[in-house]
């Protein structure tokens, strides 16, 4: 059995592709701005060949994130919190490429939160399992749909969706609070206030964010900071609501690159938290780990 393997990280907006090595080391890394949402008629074998067709087809592919969710390849059912290396393994899903290539398909994660409410997770977790190393853990994914994800010793045991990413460009782009927006030059002063702001007052929220038109309006802030102001609030909101049941002291690692992860970096150095970046490639790590524990690979 080799230990070499395509890792595959097929998302809702961009296709990552990942050649690994017998010495567990990225030889070659394709990126696309073509996530599934790009591809028509269903055509992801077609997709997935253009990409890497000078790669050997013998090699398995570990594929994770939207791709197997409703609307990619195949849609795979949630493994239910808690899960961990185990439990994700038993649940890869096989499958053959019109091309004759062996994908094996890592499912997401599902929980409930206090109320029975259901939350998910599709590609995260192979975040988290790349990154884990033991012990109570706290991962935030920062995105369109943020993840704030806590392992402990390995498993995955809850995590909480924040709508932040979209909600903002919502805001921005088809409301009212865009109409005074001018440049997109990112300006730290009004991000912090908006980031105290949220944090300050999170249930508050749907009446705070009006002051992103007020303070406009009565020259108290230059249009070209509105979009960072904008921007702190919704983050903060969500770093208060996400935080509130763990303790000033808990270690938080952000999993992202710093140009995505900036914004909550700061922001959550603002709140007082204990934060830092994990290692970056840490969804290959993941699939990696899924691989071995699900023996398709030494």
């Amino acid at each position: 059995m080799s230990s070499e393997f395509i890792a595959l990280d097929w998302g809702t907006s961009s296709f990552r592709a990942y050649l690994m090595g017998s010495d567990g080391i990225i030889h070659e890394t394709i990126s696309a701005p073509q996530g599934i949402l790009a591809v028509k008629d269903a055509g992801f074998d077609e997709v997935l060949e253009t990409r890497i067709s000078h790669w050997d087809r013998a090699l398995p592919i570990m594929a994770s994130g939207m791709i197997a969710s409703r609307q990619g390849w195949v849609e795979l059912p949630y493994v239910a919190c808690p899960a961990n290396l185990k439990s994700i393994a038993a649940a890869v899903h096989p499958h053959t490429s019109k091309q004759g290539r062996k994908l094996f398909f890592v499912p997401g994660i599902s929980t409930r939160n206090a109320q029975g409410i259901p939350d998910v997770i599709r590609g995260e977790e192979s975040q988290v399992l790349g990154a884990s190393q033991g012990g109570t853990e706290h991962f935030v994914t920062p995105g369109t749909h943020s993840k704030w994800i806590d392992v402990s010793n390995g498993e995955i045991i809850g995590f909480s969706t924040y709508m932040t990413g979209e909600v903002f460009a919502l805001l921005k782009n088809h409301s009212i609070l865009g109409r005074l927006m001018t440049g997109e030059t990112s300006n730290p002063v009004a991000f912090e206030q908006g980031v105290r702001a949220g944090l300050k007052d999170p249930a508050g929220f749907l009446h705070r964010i009006f002051s992103t038109r007020t303070l406009a309006l009565f020259n108290e802030m230059p249009t070209d900071n509105l979009s960072s102001y904008l921007s702190g609030q919704v983050i903060g909101t969500e770093i208060a609501h996400a935080i509130a049941k763990n303790s000033m002291n808990t270690q938080y690692r952000i999993l992202a690159t710093p140009a995505l992860g900036e914004h909550y970096l700061t922001a959550m150095k603002i709140a007082g938290l204990n934060v830092s970046y994990g290692e970056p490639d840490v969804a290959v790590k993941g699939l990696r780990r899924i691989a071995m524990a699900a023996g398709l690979i030494s």
